[in-house]
């Protein structure tokens, strides 16, 4: 009876997680990292005891919502200055990853259900290429440093893996596979792209940059949309990890970022 409802009429609810996310990636930007870990804790709380009353996909769609934010309590808890760059990403997605293939095990998900598969191969190959224009654009927006010292394959390599597998492989894996195929259920396709996309958005605003918020976005909207269309995550982790290599490695240490 409840399953049926959620299907029926609009699950609002999934509306107040999102500004709560956005409020507590906002807290986290600022000065002190407390208040926004503090919301977060709160709302994979909140969405894991809402879940627990409810049936059928939106129970799915907010047990899988709650890992969003522990991976961000996961980093926020991270020493910003005793744990090298190319390491954060590791420590901090490699839990995310074991945690994702937990919860596709716990909920009887298909892995073609989720895009782990290679679908059309010259689609994913297209869709690849968009991610060194990605990391182009988004460097002229927050320029940020750069992950190593030169572009020596021995400086660039274990970066480049640790981007592709930590940032591409993983986030894609969570983002455009399991909370968008949970979120399409409950939203629909058009409700549960947008909505994964303006979260993908929102965990952007470490870097203080509205243009930067509102170009991830357009992007993991794009992406959502591709993934969706293909069903396929090969094309969409290999442009955000490419994406991250040129953000990080390439830019920096060719344009002077």
């Amino acid at each position: 009876m409840v399953e049926s409802a959620a299907q029926k009429r609009p699950f609002w609810p999934v509306w107040f997680y999102f500004a709560g996310l956005v409020l507590a990636e906002w807290l986290a930007a600022g000065a002190s990292r407390g208040p926004g870990m503090l919301v977060h804790t709160l709302i994979v709380l909140a969405a894991l005891i809402h879940a627990a009353y409810l049936s059928g996909p939106a129970a799915r769609m907010l047990s899988v919502l709650a890992l969003a934010p522990m991976v961000r309590v996961l980093d926020l808890m991270m020493p910003q200055t005793f744990v090298d760059p190319v390491w954060r990403f590791p420590l901090v997605n490699l839990p995310l990853i074991v945690a994702v293939f937990m919860t596709i095990r716990t909920l009887n998900l298909r892995r073609q259900e989720l895009g782990i598969q290679v679908g059309f191969l010259p689609a994913q190959v297209l869709i690849a290429i968009s991610g060194p224009v990605v990391g182009v654009i988004e460097h002229r927006i927050i320029q940020p440093q750069a992950m190593a010292g030169s572009l020596e394959w021995s400086e660039v390599l274990l970066p480049a893996l640790v981007l592709m597998i930590f940032t591409g492989f993983s986030e894609e894996l969570l983002f455009r596979g399991l909370l968008q195929n949970t979120a399409i259920a409950v939203l629909g396709p058009l409700g549960g792209i947008t909505y994964v996309a303006l979260i993908f958005g929102a965990f952007h605003f470490g870097w203080q940059s509205g243009a930067d918020v509102l170009f991830v976005a357009v992007v993991g909207w794009a992406w959502g949309w591709l993934a969706w269309r293909t069903r396929s995550l090969l094309g969409v982790s290999i442009a955000h990890g490419l994406a991250n290599i040129w953000l990080f490695l390439i830019m920096p240490l060719t344009a002077g970022g």
